[in-house]
């Protein structure tokens, strides 16, 4: 049974989807299960994956450890009742003499009054760690999302080539019809013909290559999802990073800087827990126990304000108070560390978009005038005022041009993904409504 619900994380309006709700769902538990389906959204892709990835599951079930350490925790303030029993040879000598015990049992009950604070920080450490333990189920959930759309991306990439590369090879055959037809008039030698075919054979060669590499991309991203689409839709516009400045990132609402900052908290908590073990623990003890002896039975009542206090203890409680500080330094070293990862990838992100826009388009502009280039050597060549390698030259080019586009524009879009994933606006900008400080996963 799955831990939590999606529903319960996002607000989705995809349910309602008339082509998601003729698609065949994944079963869930069943990562082997692929189900094809007509056309899959990235909005669609993120989200079955998002119910298929084992690793949702693994931190969505730490998180329910979280808070079953929280209710142990806590337990300590509730009455701690027990039942003893014992049977066997016993000898008690007093001032009245000796009496043999053969059995006793009994119920005691142990109420915490007060300890200096150990038992609330202990909650409140637990606490600190249940938030960080959702904070990394959010970080999971955007990291199994950015694995996902990557690979998405992937699979557009390869699908764009493949048309670009039919594409020029339709343009290639229509040069070697017109290099027939000037073979067969005489104007040119049969080599022209021979000349368009091989370059037509290296073109389909390439084509192969890309149709391998889209089938193997189209298999990662259904193990992710669970389904095989025939058609993908194209990726959102809104998942175009703004021209923002680096320094606006809000770390605040960032899960993996959350993640970190929360447990900084605990080990805050952590070392007070530590300092108050100094500190004597008062409780209150009652308890009933029924003796048998060999010439008489009887009860043993008793209630008791019992004080325990460490008086020496060879240092162990100030190792343990500088262990416990130790941890709150290397967790507000994490803390800073998780902000540096951010500002990290996503400064790289930024600027691989920002380059790939840029070669985006050099290349567009370097395929309009190849395209101008290519009606004007078509138009020369059969007037005979240009080689056939020039034509093939200028064909080159246009398929050049195309290809660096598309592979610009792709890189794009994967700098994209990763700058959104960085700054945990992935699945907002995809369309799933998400907000990592409220919404949190029902472990019930």
């Amino acid at each position: 049974m799955r831990l939590f619900s999606l529903s319960l994380i996002f607000s989705v309006t995809l349910l309602c989807a008339a082509p998601l709700m003729a698609a065949p769902f994944p079963q869930r538990g069943n990562v082997s299960t692929v189900a094809g389906i007509d056309k899959l959204t990235l909005k669609e892709s993120i989200l079955f994956a998002l119910d298929r990835d084992p690793s949702v599951s693994q931190q969505a079930a730490q998180t329910g450890i979280g808070q079953a350490q929280i209710d142990e925790a806590r337990s300590a303030w509730f009455p701690q009742v027990s039942l003893n029993g014992n049977t066997g040879h016993s000898r008690t000598t007093d001032s009245s003499g000796s009496l043999k015990n053969s059995a006793a049992w009994g119920l005691s009950l142990t109420q915490l009054v007060y300890d200096f604070g150990k038992t609330n920080n202990t909650i409140d450490q637990q606490k600190k760690r249940l938030d960080s333990y959702r904070y990394q189920l959010m970080a999971t959930l955007t990291h199994v999302a950015e694995q996902t759309a990557l690979t998405y991306v992937e699979v557009k990439r390869y699908d764009a080539l493949i048309a670009a590369a039919h594409n020029n090879i339709n343009a290639l055959e229509a040069v070697q019809h017109i290099a027939g037809l000037r073979a067969d008039a005489g104007l040119s030698s049969s080599s022209d013909v021979l000349q368009t075919h091989t370059r037509i054979g290296g073109m389909r060669a390439m084509l192969e290559q890309y149709q391998a590499a889209l089938q193997s991309a189209r298999a990662r991203l259904g193990v992710l999802t669970g389904v095989d689409a025939r058609s993908y839709a194209a990726l959102p516009d809104s998942m175009l990073p703004e021209q923002t400045s680096l320094e606006h990132i809000d770390y605040s609402m960032v899960p993996g800087v959350m993640a970190a900052q929360a447990m900084e908290d605990a080990s805050r908590s952590g070392v007070e827990r530590a300092k108050a073990e100094r500190w004597p623990t008062l409780s209150v003890r009652g308890g009933r126990t029924r003796y048998q002896s060999d010439n008489r039975n009887y009860w043993d009542d008793q209630i008791q304000f019992n004080v325990e206090a460490p008086l020496y203890q060879g240092g162990a409680v100030s190792a343990r108070v500088a262990q416990a500080e130790g941890a709150r330094n290397i967790a507000m070293s994490q803390v800073e560390q998780a902000k540096f990862d951010v500002l990290q990838k996503a400064s790289v992100a930024l600027a691989d978009w920002q380059g790939a826009w840029a070669r985006e388009a050099a290349s567009q502009s370097q395929y309009e005038n190849a395209l101008r280039a290519r009606e004007v050597y078509r138009n020369e060549y059969k007037l005979s005022k240009r080689s056939l390698n020039d034509l093939l030259s200028v064909e080159q080019d246009v398929w050049q041009a195309e290809s660096s586009r598309i592979t610009a524009d792709y890189d794009g879009w994967a700098a994209a993904v990763n700058y959104a994933a960085a700054i945990d606006s992935l699945l907002p900008l995809a369309g799933i409504a998400k907000d990592a400080t409220n919404t949190l996963p029902n472990l019930n």
